[in-house]
């Protein structure tokens, strides 16, 4: 067969080619399901904050409480404007978050129950964009979880389906609580650390599921969960090549690698001195 200009146009199809489709496929999903809900909740929390805006904060009997701040980190009053769109978000621990990014720890304010690793990332975002940490700790949040709705999706289409991935994407973006994963807080960057440790693992990939898990211990003090879970599925895939006979080798590497998450929590709980 030729072509219009009698070139042979018979060329075989690459095989990785429907591979692309798919990956295409499952990232424009998650980018559109990540884009209506970002766009969504922004336009809610600029009618959320107009209509609390007309109220008196300082008046205790009008239902409307005055905004909390942190030590060395005033939250914003709630006042109208297009402002809101952005310092709606800056509420409760995220400044918290904030003020450890840009001002560091104090050991006698409690701050030391918000693990490093999420503040750490923030302040080399405001460094690099001007020294602007809520703008950089929206960036760094959303682009987590943007990016960690990517590994779900392609995490669960290769155990499941595409359709059980789409609806895993769907559910886990419009569940009550997902706006924490676009506000300020380490939440969305956990959630990527964790699936992150979870792919890989399954791919037996062992030394980026340990290195994941224990910056998700680093993260929040839940990732430490991430070693036994680690270690299960170090054992179970053990038993299942052993059983084909594809491999002779123990399980330590992997269970190794896999107690990086207690690592990861003990380091941070020695640098405290705890």
């Amino acid at each position: 067969m030729t072509g219009a200009e009698g070139i042979p146009n018979d060329r075989p199809v690459r095989a990785e080619e429907p591979e692309r489709a798919r990956i295409r496929r499952g990232v424009a999903y998650c980018l559109t399901v990540f884009l209506a809900v970002r766009i969504t909740l922004g336009v809610l929390g600029l009618l959320a904050t107009a209509l609390l805006a007309p109220y008196r904060q300082d008046v205790p009997d009008s239902g409307i409480p005055v905004p909390v701040d942190v030590p060395g980190w005033p939250a914003p009053p709630t006042s109208p404007g297009w402002s809101n769109a952005v310092t709606a978000w800056e509420r409760f621990d995220a400044l918290w978050f904030l003020r450890v990014a840009d001002q560091g720890y104090d050991p006698d304010d409690g701050s030391a129950v918000f693990f490093p690793l999420y503040p750490i990332i923030v302040r080399v975002v405001s460094v690099a964009i001007g020294d602007h940490p809520l703008a950089a700790g929206l960036l760094v949040s959303n682009a987590a979880f943007a990016a960690a709705l990517l590994v779900l999706y392609f995490l669960t289409a290769s155990e499941r389906s595409e359709r059980v991935a789409r609806r895993a994407v769907l559910y886990a973006a419009v569940f009550p609580t997902a706006f924490f994963f676009l506000a300020p807080y380490s939440e969305s960057l956990f959630l990527l650390l964790s699936l992150t440790a979870l792919w890989a693992a399954r791919r037996r990939r062992w030394a980026g599921a340990g290195i994941a898990g224990g910056l998700a211990a680093l993260t929040r003090s839940p990732g430490v969960l991430l070693a036994p879970a680690l270690a299960v599925e170090a054992v179970l895939q053990r038993r299942e090549r052993r059983g084909v006979g594809e491999e002779r080798a123990g399980p330590w590497p992997a269970l190794a690698w896999s107690a990086l998450p207690v690592l990861g929590l003990v380091a941070y709980l020695a640098w405290w001195g705890i």
